[in-house]
């Protein structure tokens, strides 16, 4: 949620710079306020905290009674349109709203800080008021559990903070609050998941400890499913190939077999050659595999009969031995 840091201050010139409120009174919020420590960084680096000008440790409605009486200069207030002290001041008659000209150049120097921009008229569409848009610093406020805290607690939180702060304000659009955006401290894995795709389906079901019981499997079994889908497909590809591989060196033995028997037949090496096809013919029968692969070992033995056709078709010129 956007808490927009608004400086009020009472003047017949118009302000849009901090360094102009240099020598001024300035209320600033009690000690150990959130106010206090955003209005002293930004006017230090404004150059505008050191005397002449006065800083007052005044809480906001005191403030803002002593801006109204003219016994301070300038107020610092955190603070939404439905904060009643901030409307106070924007409705009356000689208090003005800072516009910092210079707001993205703070938040730069400050990344806790946001940009916003109160729109021309928000207030009073018919009266024009304000009459120009006007940029402000927001100081965005964090959820902040600890980690051990239960996860349906955690989205109960989430839920809860989607409904009080998702609609429009005057320097937000509706949705724009609650978001993830990190600050100092790492975003919730839970938190992340319910920005990305909403308050699990199960929690309206199921009792919590069961439904968060299997969000949490979930988050474990999605990535360890992720790495074993690929390698459980490759098993029946590796598991045919370590049984199609006892089929290779007996095709590399009968391709050398035939090679010799075709292209260079010696003579006197009939019968070595009926030999070694025997040979080949009794391993094969020897292989083990399963029954879906028989149809390799028959292919095997098909080839096997090919070679000593061939053989058989030697010339008859070449002595058998």
């Amino acid at each position: 949620m956007l808490f927009p840091s608004l400086g009020f201050y009472r003047s017949q010139e118009t302000f849009d710079d901090l360094s102009r409120l240099r020598g001024k009174r300035i209320a600033i919020g009690p000690e150990g306020s959130g106010v206090r420590k955003v209005a002293i960084d930004l006017l230090r680096i404004s150059n505008a905290a050191e005397p002449p000008t006065l800083l007052l440790d005044i809480p906001s409605a005191a403030a803002n009674k002593a801006l109204l009486e003219g016994t301070v200069d300038a107020v610092m207030i955190l603070g939404s349109e439905d904060n009643a002290l901030v409307k106070e001041l924007l409705y009356a008659q000689k208090i003005k709203l800072m516009n910092f000209r210079q707001a993205e150049a703070y938040t730069r120097l400050f990344p806790a800080l946001s940009h916003v921009i109160l729109p021309e008229g928000i207030l009073d569409i018919s009266q024009g008021n304000p009459p120009q848009d006007i940029h402000l610093l927001s100081a965005t406020t964090s959820l902040i559990v600890r980690k051990d805290l239960h996860p349906a607690l955690i989205y109960l939180l989430l839920d809860a903070a989607v409904e009080i702060h998702s609609n429009a304000g005057w320097v937000n659009k509706r949705g724009e609050f609650p978001s993830p955006k990190e600050l100092d401290f790492p975003s919730s894995n839970y938190a992340e998941r319910f920005y990305k795709s909403g308050r699990p389906f199960l929690l309206d079901y199921l009792p919590f400890w069961v439904a968060v019981w299997i969000d949490r499997m979930i988050l474990i079994l999605v990535p360890v499913a992720v790495v074993l889908i690929p390698f459980i497909r490759g098993i029946p590809w590796l598991y045919a190939w370590r049984n199609r591989r006892k089929f290779y060196r007996w095709y590399e033995e009968l391709k050398n077999l035939e090679s010799e028997v075709v292209e260079k037949p010696e003579p006197g090496k009939r019968m070595e050659y009926q030999e070694r096809l025997a040979q080949i013919e009794a391993a094969i029968n020897r292989i083990r595999v399963p029954l879906t692969l028989f149809g390799e070992v028959y292919k095997l033995k098909e080839h096997v009969d090919l070679v000593r056709t061939k053989l058989a078709q030697l010339p008859p010129g070449l002595p058998v031995g």
